[in-house]
């Protein structure tokens, strides 16, 4: 497995509904409970004791985190922290709950963008909303509970995540939603928002400073297959009537494929000659990735064409150029466009006719394993010999080894 996505469209993300989904996905929460539970008990807090139970919110199954009494009482008397207490208490916890060295970076990392946002919005050297053990436990409980589920070195994706809107109350009064911490993080580290369908908080800033380290908001995944029981669901306290979940879904990239983005550069002309057409179409190729051009009906029934070139970055420029140059057109259309790339290999075949050497240039689709010799090639030898292209082309194929596919590539 090379990728985890973390679904927060729903119902956005806070920080024990994302350890309550890594702890579903991984399917040893009882080891999870055991680790922070021990480490909890490691740096003094042996009130406070968590644990998962597995429920139900609007008819979908996941866990979620909960406190045991004591819990709630110690979580009460914590009071406000400065930023540097915050994070020596992460730091004892990280250690004490077992975490690798990447995960204790990735663990403090989190811990230290929350501090740094909420001091910013509220302006103040205390913050309560990290005096709660509450925020430890979401963070190293999430990391421990990646390691213990083996993804630590997968890449991370996010959707674009729900806040709700409306209001909430905190230690600072009442605040408006999405919280000044939380904008922040998702400001800072791009990742996009939805407004969600309930007037509640749905993404708190633990939850946001989470996800913000893991996926540093990347949300375009490639295409891939998720791996069987490869799904994960945690399920938050309140009801807001619709699942309140957060969801990962651990997969694999499609094997053979690339993701990339294009340019879509067009023009509709209805005043070029066919033979300025066909010129056009030999000046774009090989500048523009590919080139069409299409028959269509324009304004007042005039017949007219579309000119279709797909573009680069780099290419981009020259093919505007061309199509401006001459077609005599006011303008272009740009758009970019994600194209899913199949991954090609290039071999060549040598043919023997009638004494005289030819190579052909030959493309396999490494996915299918489908391969398709060079139309130029073939062609220069069916003209040279005097054969039907078909029989150059079948000949070709029959020179080639049969495609073994070696599995992922």
């Amino acid at each position: 497995m090379n990728l985890v996505l973390i679904d927060a469209s729903l119902a956005g993300v806070s920080g024990d509904k994302l350890v309550s989904a890594f702890a579903s996905a991984s399917g040893r929460s009882r080891d999870l409970e055991a680790a922070i539970n021990g480490a909890l008990k490691s740096i003094g807090k042996e009130s406070c004791e968590v644990f998962f139970e597995e429920i139900e919110s609007q008819g979908i199954k996941g866990l979620q985190l909960k406190f045991k009494d004591s819990a709630v009482e110690h979580k009460s008397e914590v009071g406000a922290r400065t930023a540097g207490e915050a994070i020596e208490t992460l730091t004892a916890a990280a250690k004490a709950i077992g975490l690798t060295q990447a995960g204790e970076r990735l663990a403090r990392s989190a811990m230290d963008l929350l501090s740094s946002t909420e001091k910013a919005a509220h302006g103040t050297e205390l913050l309560h909303e990290l005096g709660s053990v509450d925020t430890v436990i979401d963070i190293i409980g999430t990391f421990k509970a990646i390691e213990l589920l083996g993804v630590e070195d997968c890449a991370f994706f996010t959707t674009p995540v729900a806040v709700g809107f409306g209001s909430v109350r905190s230690s600072h009064g009442l605040l408006p939603v999405p919280a000044p911490a939380t904008l922040s993080i998702m400001s800072r580290t791009g990742i996009p928002m939805a407004r969600g369908e309930v007037q509640q908080e749905l993404t708190t800033p633990t939850g946001a400073a989470l996800l913000a380290v893991l996926t540093s908001g990347r949300v375009d995944f490639p295409p891939f297959r998720t791996a069987p029981g490869g799904i994960g669901i945690g399920i938050g306290k309140r009801e807001i009537g619709f699942p309140n979940i957060t969801r990962v879904i651990i997969g694999e990239a499609l094997a053979g494929t690339k993701d990339e983005e294009i340019l879509l550069v067009e023009s509709n002309v209805d005043d070029v000659e066919g033979e300025v057409l066909g010129w056009i179409f030999e000046k774009l190729n090989g500048v523009a990735e590919d080139v069409c051009i299409i028959p269509m009906l324009t304004k007042k029934n005039r017949p007219g064409h579309i000119i279709r070139a797909v573009a680069t970055a780099d290419s981009v420029g020259k093919v505007i150029d061309t199509i401006l140059k001459e077609t005599g057109t006011l303008g272009v259309k740009v758009s970019p466009w994600r194209r899913i790339k199949v991954h090609r290999e290039e071999s060549v075949v040598d043919l023997d006719i009638r004494g005289k050497p030819y190579s052909v240039r030959v493309k396999t689709n490494l996915r299918t394993g489908r391969s398709k010799p060079a139309y130029d090639d073939c062609r220069k030898v069916a003209l040279e010999e005097g054969l039907p292209l078909k029989s150059v082309v079948d000949l070709v194929r029959s020179k080639l080894q049969p495609y073994e596919d070696g599995g992922d590539r």
